[in-house]
């Protein structure tokens, strides 16, 4: 069966999937009262054995919509049930007609399955408390910068009052002390209206991100537990079925029809069926918008005068030193987490796909690795909320800036960062201008605005959060999605691991998928392909196999990192006039050489390449790309 997803596909569910998944989980209770008092009747008579199927059937009769679709679907499921529902009612059935068979069967009943389901009802409790106290978190977390930009507000509003009251002061007397009063107030109030503005900012990033990133990995995360429960009890199920199987030969093959029943049960077509009976037509919360206020008319513009600028200069600096620093965390914790996810997949994948008994060891480990996924989560979601609200920071000064210099004018930390052309556009602008006696040197002041030229500068949140963060955790296929068919042209492809977009020019894959290839590797590692459903993207070439290729013996396993993005297209220069190198970080180069382009000019004037394993920086113009 295709995978699917409630992270995907049910927005803002978070409420009726928790609910679902109780149900499941409490489920468990009515599933050990059975097998207990399954034991005690087989002690007795086989009417008492017909009896208890009686009563759970009406049991399954009263839950059988809330374990189906939920307590408030959105479609009725008339008389059809889940899965789950479809294997326990064969199970009853079959109890029926073996009762007077199972006389023996009740010590292992007492002990091994009336007792399973009892450890694994506390367990699975547990753990879906975990997620719902993690999901609570995120709403902490978000709710309180909602609440900041609510306090924001009513300081613009303050600081507008008062700026109206000096002014109506200054009005009445035109002395210079009023009228610096007047330019105080205006200052304050200004420096609050850019508070207000980065915090609309924030609150839009942060909400997005909860919806669109954070509320769909912990309703996956239920889902998988939910879907490792629906394996449990198929394999206490299937256990059962085993011992009756070795008690009598004679009810071999009622016990047959039993088991070819539940392994029908594939965990997922749960979730299917609870997805299909509860979609709705969500929408996504308004953004939060610039309000002006009712005393103190304005626009949304961001104030960038001297005074207010130095602000935005010390606010982006310290924003650049967050954002760099969890940069790098959320990448070494997202790796973490991607690791966790395949281990999960390797462990349990077959039994989400494929009704299979696992060993008690198997289902421990993955709980073991359910666990640890939720708190590598939890640790990466608190650090890329601290790095997206430094990364909104940024973008916004710097598009409010426009081409204003952000130069943070005081002595900081030495860094080379030659990649960037920091240092060499130091180099460039002493050999260009005189240092005048008392002035400090240019390698101890921070160029924000050139060394942050990476971010993107529109004041409007770019909506980056908004997209998945794992690709619903490596699964490929909508349930309301359908593969478009028709011929199609040029070599195709086949996927042959999962790999989940990182980019905005890549595309997720499943494994098996059929790709059309469009755009063949040229040698970066990189390949860009079309999929089942219409996506174009780039896709690391060592996860694909071309048509034309042969399949290998034995099972494969996906590399685990995918190419380097900085490798997509290979440039040189050739060199027009010969130059020396002035520093430990220039390259020296000659008439005819020719020069592998690692970093293009950033308009500093210098490039850095790489000839015969030595890098460095040299002038851009004595070359020409070639």
């Amino acid at each position: 069966m295709d995978e699917i997803s409630i992270g995907s596909e049910l927005k803002d569910s978070f409420k009726s999937t928790d609910k679902w998944i109780k149900q499941g989980v409490d489920w468990m209770t009515d599933l050990e009262g059975f097998y207990r008092q399954r034991a005690s009747i087989e002690k007795e008579y086989a009417e008492k054995l017909n009896l208890l199927s009686a009563e759970a059937f009406k049991k399954k009769a009263k839950i059988s919509s809330l374990l189906s679709v939920g307590e408030d679907p959105t479609i009725t499921p008339g008389s059809l049930e889940s899965a789950s529902l479809v294997a326990w009612t064969e199970v009853l059935t079959q109890t029926e007609l073996i009762a007077k068979e199972h006389s023996n069967l009740a010590s292992d009943f007492e002990k091994r399955i009336a007792g399973g389901f009892m450890e694994m009802h506390t367990k699975y409790d547990t753990m879906r408390s975990r997620w719902k106290a993690f999901n609570e978190e995120l709403v902490q977390i978000r709710d309180k910068h909602y609440d900041e930009l609510a306090k924001s507000k009513k300081d613009y509003d303050t600081a507008c009052q008062a700026m109206e009251n000096q002014r109506a002061k200054s009005e009445k007397s035109s002395n210079e002390r009023s009228q610096h009063k007047y330019e105080k107030r205006q200052y304050e109030m200004n420096v609050a209206k850019n508070n207000y503005l980065i915090k609309i900012n924030i609150a839009n990033r942060l909400k997005d991100k909860y919806f669109y990133q954070d509320l769909p990995e912990v309703l996956d995360g239920l889902q998988d537990l939910n879907e490792a429960r629906v394996s449990k009890v198929n394999s206490f199920l299937l256990t059962a079925s085993a011992l009756e199987k070795r008690t009598c030969e004679s009810i071999i093959k009622k016990d047959a029809a039993m088991d070819e029943v539940i392994k029908q049960n594939l965990p997922k077509l749960d979730t299917a069926m609870f997805i299909k009976h509860n979609m709705n037509d969500w929408k996504e919360p308004d953004d939060f918008y610039y309000i002006p206020s009712s005393i103190w008319h304005d626009d949304e513009t961001m104030i960038t005068d001297s005074r207010e600028l130095d602000d935005l200069r010390q606010r982006l600096n310290s924003s650049n030193s967050t954002y760099e620093k969890y940069e790098n965390i959320c990448t070494n914790e997202k790796q973490k987490l991607g690791e966790l996810m395949e281990q999960r997949k390797q462990v349990m994948g077959d039994t989400f796909s494929d009704v299979k008994m696992k060993t008690r060891e198997e289902y421990f480990k993955f709980e073991e690795l359910l666990g640890k996924t939720l708190t590598a989560l939890q640790q990466f979601s608190n650090d890329d909320t601290r790095r997206v609200i430094a990364e909104v920071e940024l973008e916004t000064i710097q598009s409010s800036a426009g081409d204003k210099d952000l130069t943070l004018s005081r002595p900081i930390e030495k860094k080379k960062k030659s990649a960037l052309g920091f240092l060499k556009r130091s180099r460039h602008s002493k050999e260009t201008s005189t240092v005048q006696e008392g002035e400090e040197d240019d390698d101890d002041v921070l160029s924000l605005t050139s060394g942050m030229s990476r971010f993107t500068t529109h004041t409007h949140h770019s909506g980056s959060t908004k997209s998945r963060l794992f690709g619903s955790v490596g699964r490929a296929v909508s349930v309301s999605s359908h593969k478009t068919s028709g011929s199609v042209s040029g070599p195709q492809a086949k996927a042959l691991y999962a790999y989940a977009a990182t980019g905005d020019d890549e595309v997720s894959v499943s494994p098996g998928e059929i790709v059309q290839v469009s755009e063949a590797d040229d040698g970066s590692g990189w390949t860009t392909v079309i999929t089942s459903n219409g996506e174009e993207g780039t896709v690391p070439t060592s996860y694909l196999q071309l048509e034309a290729a042969t399949n290998g013996g034995g099972k494969k396993q996906g590399p685990k990192v995918a190419p380097r993005r900085g490798a997509k297209k290979v440039k040189y220069m050739e060199i027009l006039y010969d130059y020396e190198p002035q520093g430990d970080d220039e390259l020296g180069v000659g008439v005819g050489d020719k020069i592998l382009v690692v970093t293009e000019d950033d308009g500093s004037g210098w490039t850095e390449g790489e000839i015969e394993g030595i890098r460095g920086l040299f002038p851009t113009s004595y070359g020409k790309m070639i």
